[in-house]
């Protein structure tokens, strides 16, 4: 199962909505978007967003994932985003290992997603060296 929270802009506490995951047995994902100002801004923008980061992390057996978006304007007044997700440590660390990933500053979703891909990559491959082998 895997669970995507968002935060709707009229209200400050996280909705929760479950959604099936791909994979059959999966202990499951819980993505919790806490913060997300983008809505303030970009209504659409923040809905593919969160869509994306769904789709990409949904798979990826995270546990616990907290996500926060922060929004600014550079020099221009342009409105560019960041992103930070973050799976704190399982109680058992042998099942899930913690991982912390901030986005660069970007202006849309497809630019975010393939930059959390991008951390996703590095991750599995941290996680393939430092796994031992039986």
């Amino acid at each position: 199962m895997t669970t995507l929270a968002t935060q709707p802009t009229s209200r400050s506490r996280a909705r929760l909505t479950s959604v099936a995951s791909r994979l059959s047995g999966d202990e499951g994902t819980r993505i919790e978007i806490v913060e997300n100002p983008i809505h303030r801004h970009n209504a659409s923008l923040a809905a593919e967003v969160e869509a994306r980061l769904l789709d990409i992390l949904r798979d990826e057996r995270l546990g616990a994932v907290n996500v926060r978006f922060r929004v600014c304007r550079d020099e221009a007044g342009s409105f560019q985003f960041i992103c930070k997700v973050e799976n704190p440590p399982a109680a058992d660390a042998d099942a899930l290992a913690p991982w912390r990933w901030w986005s660069p500053l970007m202006a849309n979703a497809a630019d975010f997603a393939a930059a959390l891909e991008d951390g996703l990559r590095v991750r599995r491959s941290r996680l393939l060296v430092e796994t031992p082998r039986a």
